[in-house]
């Protein structure tokens, strides 16, 4: 009398589903080396498109990121009180950019954030360990004019204009660092928001290091705006900028042109 037929092992029903798996996907994997050579074929086109427009003076996109210092030479900086000013701020900035390009024209809108390199000690009991820092935000809409457009290279020079905020922050040491990992409710710093006008008058070049990419720089001289007559928190603090102040913006950009 024969036995029963044993039921097939778990290996072999594994490897049975592991086959099974690999047939279902092998139309899909035909699929994708089919158009592999599809994919790289358009990314070579839209690169040579983007090289005929800025050659051409056709209409194209330009996105750039930038790093840089940002410096207020001449800035009379008042983190404490009115009484307690110190001269000039160096800050480090990050920005972008989306410009519309058309012939030597170039319009469009940016931002740069930036925080200051430093931190100052603030006024108040001396266990409290008060310190005080800046941060800026800039918005800007942007004109530029090439009057150097070579293939390699390119010079320009333009403006913006924009608005600017100016935050100053207040914190102790249990700020900084809690004793817990428990976060209630509520701000944990004492913040004052500047907002203004900034205006600004810049010049710049690109070095085409690739059809589509470009390594730059930016040197930019401007104003900011901001109300004369400082804001000051329910415990005294002021805000640490007014009145009109001088930027000067020295930026390294990376830029990316995309034919339309």
């Amino acid at each position: 009398m024969s036995s029963p037929p044993r039921p097939p092992s778990t290996a072999s029903r594994g490897v049975r589903r592991s086959a099974r798996g690999l047939c279902e996907l092998a139309p899909f994997v035909a699929v994708l080396a089919w158009s592999a050579p599809g994919r790289a074929e358009d990314t070579s086109v839209s690169a040579r498109r983007a090289v005929a427009a800025r050659e051409q003076g056709r209409p194209h996109t330009v996105v750039e990121v930038g790093t840089g210092v940002v410096a207020l030479p001449a800035a009379e900086v008042c983190p404490t009180s009115l009484n307690a000013c110190s001269t000039g701020e160096i800050s480090w900035g990050i920005g972008i950019r989306n410009l519309y390009q058309f012939g030597p024209f170039g319009v469009g809108a940016g931002v740069i954030w930036a925080t200051t390199l430093r931190n100052d000690d603030a006024r108040g009991k001396e266990e409290l360990e008060r310190e005080h820092s800046r941060r800026y935000f800039n918005v800007d809409g942007i004109f530029r004019y090439s009057f150097v457009q070579t293939k390699d290279a390119e010079g320009w020079i333009g403006g913006t204009l924009g608005l600017v905020m100016v935050l100053d922050e207040w914190t102790v040491k249990r700020d900084r660092e809690p004793l817990n990992s428990v976060r209630l409710v509520g701000p944990e710093s004492l913040v004052i928001g500047t907002e203004g006008f900034s205006t600004t008058v810049a010049a710049g070049g690109s070095w085409f290091f690739a059809d589509s990419f470009s390594l730059g720089g930016m040197l930019r001289y401007g104003n900011w705006i901001l109300p004369f007559e400082p804001e000051t928190s329910p415990v005294g603090d002021v805000a640490s900028l007014s009145g009109r102040v001088d930027v000067f913006d020295l930026t390294l950009n990376l830029a990316y042109r995309l034919s339309l």
